[in-house]
């Protein structure tokens, strides 16, 4: 009994965890803006720059496999999904990922039986693969592009 209580904690945890860190990014997306160079939010009539310099790009001329994320999340939550896909084509993909990510983990801490569980997981596992290829051939392709 202790070891069933236990296991369905940690299962709690783990849903919780994963359903705030798609959540996070999804919220925070509706909450800032860009112009496709600087992101920023307001706060009133002030308005804020934020962002951190890409040590990488500044290091190398290249982009980073993340660099564009931030701004493809802006776009998708402002619907305009051209402009996403151009900022980051994984930021498209990743973004679809978390918001499909937050009914799945709600149902599954409130304890509903689904019956496709491990369709869906495998559908997870196939939708994670994909981002990581989609985001590794977008690295590689600038280096091919500029020989």
């Amino acid at each position: 009994m202790l070891k069933r209580s236990l296991t369905l904690h940690s299962d709690w945890i783990l849903h919780t965890v994963l359903l705030l860190l798609c959540l996070m990014p999804v919220v925070l997306s509706f909450m800032l803006f860009t112009d496709g160079k600087v992101t920023g939010f307001r706060f009133h009539v002030l308005v804020h720059e934020i962002g951190i310099p890409c040590f990488f790009k500044a290091a190398t001329g290249y982009n980073c496999p993340v660099c564009g994320m931030t701004r493809s999340f802006i776009y998708m939550s402002a619907f305009d999904l051209k402009s996403a896909w151009s900022m980051n084509k994984a930021g498209v993909l990743l973004y679809l990922f978390c918001v499909l990510q937050v009914p799945y983990r709600l149902f599954l801490l409130k304890g509903k039986e689904l019956k496709w569980i491990r369709l869906l997981v495998k559908l997870e596992i196939f939708l994670l693969i994909v981002i990581g290829l989609v985001t590794l051939v977008q690295f590689a392709s600038q280096f091919i592009v500029r020989m």
